[in-house]
């Protein structure tokens, strides 16, 4: 890799040798002064260290994204950062691919420590604090040999699971991401579909590697991948999403005449049943042959003494602060105490002292009136429900929020061939340059997961004034683009969470206990998360003795819960990030509150937390207690 802080010094130097050697050809007796004055000019332009630092963390955002095109679909990246052509092409997921980020890693971690911080200026610092963190953590991953590898932060330690891998990102990709506007973006798209031969043999490689160190997913990981592919490919590769995404996005193309349509449809069509369904079945089958190795244990303590360092360390990369799997599991079980009397409170005034706290709660949801019909029809009903939830709450957003994000956010039910194994819901970013909208997608297998009182919980947290503001903030902010591209979620699902309190003080919940009981149910399940996931790799819980203390203890169905605690398993330390965060986000509202009294103003607490973008909690408490001090003097 060519040494970035030389590409970026390398204009100052040029002019300055042009200078000299100008002066030196001057014989005149002004040569002298023309050459201080070139030297002053130089010493002007000269970069400030935190104008090296963004240098370095463009030329880092452009070395990640050279290496994965997919990443910059999905920030809707400009080809002048990403590279021409960029979105015809794939990134790689093989070993090359892996020893690559291990070197990236490497690479931009020395740089950044090359870097002076104390020269740096407020914003300066921080994105050095936030970069050097990443790296610092990204090394870290890189010290375990399985679950392939990472610049920055950390992940699963399995490279395909029910929850996460090419089988299940590339088509969201395509479908949601990939820009099908003109005849070109048509090419790029079928450019892409014809690698994913090539992608899914290096996804298959990785897993065998793994396979030979003895990392396999959990037996429920692989059958949930199997169902997701057996969905996949279930149908006529003409009605495959694939085919009928494009075909309806091109539709709407301007300048295409009717045969290049049919002829692009009928190109897209071949590739899906001759390149995209034999890929997915190559992986179906070596995830066949490796079912009998999968066993029964859930928690990644089955990987031996290395699983048991890859959970402290995944519980550090999600806001732990190193606190262990023990301090955690107690930390839970406080949390879920304090909201369940909450709860109970609530529940007794309304009536209901029957039964425990998720008896009585599960009974609400029983109710008739609190439940969607299982059809279409009641399906399209809860999405209106879901858009009138989001125009209610932006109505009151600027008497609490000084910014407001301008990017829309749209309500989308999850793929059905997804649905098995997706979460509730979740939220997927607008493009940097705001183009596409923000999408909050929900799981509508059954609509009996969703009764009505838990809804306006789930838009607060997954739309506004949660992942939406966020990160649609964040995407506004003008930061470098390396910081739009990390994450962290103690940080961001930290903010969610916080945000569900917030649409509380907000009103939204005025007149409406059996919504606000919803709210506090979402509160007890994130705590109830710090107890399984801290349950399933430390204290070394089935999936079964899991799924059964967080249905008796939230009252959600068996179904959903199993998803859930899947997910947990698969994906160690980043269910716990959700409380973390929120509990640091108040901590350091309730200080400044207390310093700052009469002169706090929640609306620039608000922006201070998120203007500046996703960051690791040491960072941000460094940040608040800043402008708290500021606040006072000012």
């Amino acid at each position: 890799m060519v040494d970035c802080k030389s590409k970026l010094l390398s204009g100052v130097a040029a002019s300055l040798l042009f200078a000299i050697t100008a002066c030196g050809q001057d014989a005149t007796p002004g040569a002298a002064t023309t050459a201080t004055q070139a030297a002053e000019d130089a010493e002007v332009s000269a970069p400030t260290a935190s104008e090296t630092l963004l240098a370095i963390a463009d030329d880092h955002a452009r070395a990640v994204l050279a290496q994965s095109p997919e990443w910059a679909s999905f920030l809707g990246a400009s080809e002048d950062v990403a590279g021409a052509g960029y979105q015809g092409r794939l990134g790689g997921y093989g070993f090359e691919a892996n020893q690559h980020a291990r070197a990236l890693n490497e690479s931009f971690l020395q740089d950044i420590r090359g870097v002076d911080r104390n020269d740096l200026d407020v914003q300066g610092a921080i994105t050095y604090d936030v970069l050097r963190a990443a790296y610092e953590t990204g090394a870290q991953r890189n010290q375990f040999d399985f679950g392939g590898s990472a610049v920055w932060g950390s992940g699963s330690p399995y490279v395909v699971t029910q929850l996460s891998g090419t089988h299940l990102f590339l088509p969201r990709l395509l479908q949601t991401q990939q820009p099908l506007a003109s005849k070109a973006d048509a090419q790029n798209y079928i450019s892409r579909l014809s690698q994913f031969g090539r992608v899914f043999d290096e996804v298959i490689e990785s897993v065998g590697n793994d396979a030979a160190l003895g990392v396999v997913p959990p037996y429920f990981a692989i059958e949930g991948a199997q169902r997701s592919i057996a969905s996949f490919t279930a149908g006529p590769p003409a009605e495959n999403p694939l085919v009928t995404t494009f075909t309806g996005k091109i539709a709407e193309v301007d300048g295409l005449t009717d045969e290049e349509r049919s002829t692009l449809t009928t190109e897209v069509t071949s590739l899906v049943e001759a390149v995209v369904y034999p890929a997915y079945a190559r992986l179906g089958a070596v995830l066949e042959n490796l079912a009998p190795q999968a066993g029964r244990d859930a928690g990644v303590w089955r990987l031996g003494a290395e699983g048991e360092a890859f959970y402290q360390h995944a519980l550090n990369s999600y806001g732990a602060g190193g606190m262990t799997g023990e301090e955690i599991h107690q930390l839970g079980l406080s949390e879920v105490a304090r909201i369940t009397a909450e709860m109970d409170a609530i529940l007794q005034a309304q009536g209901m002292a029957d039964g425990s706290v998720a008896e009585r709660f599960e009974a609400i949801g029983q109710r008739d009136e609190m439940r969607y019909a299982n059809t279409d029809d009641g399906r399209a009903e809860l999405l209106a429900d879901l858009n009138v939830q989001v125009d209610g709450i932006m109505e009151k957003a600027p008497g609490w929020f000084g910014a407001v994000p301008s990017q829309p956010v749209e309500v989308r039910r999850i793929p059905v061939y997804e649905q098995d194994s997706a979460p509730g819901g979740y939220y997927n970013s607008p493009s940097l340059d705001g183009t596409r909208p923000g999408i909050y997608w929900i799981n509508l297998k059954d609509t009996a997961d969703w009764p009505k009182h838990t809804l306006k919980t789930l838009t607060y947290h997954e739309a506004v004034p949660g992942h939406h503001f966020q990160r649609s903030l964040e995407r506004a902010a003008g930061l470098p683009l390396i910081r739009n591209m990390l994450g962290y979620s103690e940080f961001s699902e930290g903010w969610a969470l916080y945000a569900e309190q917030v649409a509380a003080e907000m009103g939204m919940y005025e007149d409406d206990p059996l919504s606000n009981l919803g709210r506090l149910q979402s509160e007890l399940f994130r705590a109830a998360r710090l107890v399984v996931d801290s349950g399933l790799h430390h204290k070394r819980w089935t999936r079964e003795e899991a799924i059964d203390y967080m249905t008796g203890v939230t009252g959600d169905t068996r179904a959903a819960v199993t998803r859930e605690v899947e997910r947990y398993s698969v994906w160690p330390g980043q269910a716990c990030s959700y409380k973390l965060g929120m509990l640091k986000i108040n901590e350091l509202r309730n200080k400044a509150e207390a310093e700052l009294g009469d002169a706090f103003d929640i609306r620039a607490f608000h922006d201070e937390v998120l203007l500046t973008g996703s960051m690791p909690l040491p960072v941000l408490e460094q940040k608040i207690d800043r402008w708290i001090e500021a606040a006072k003097d000012a």
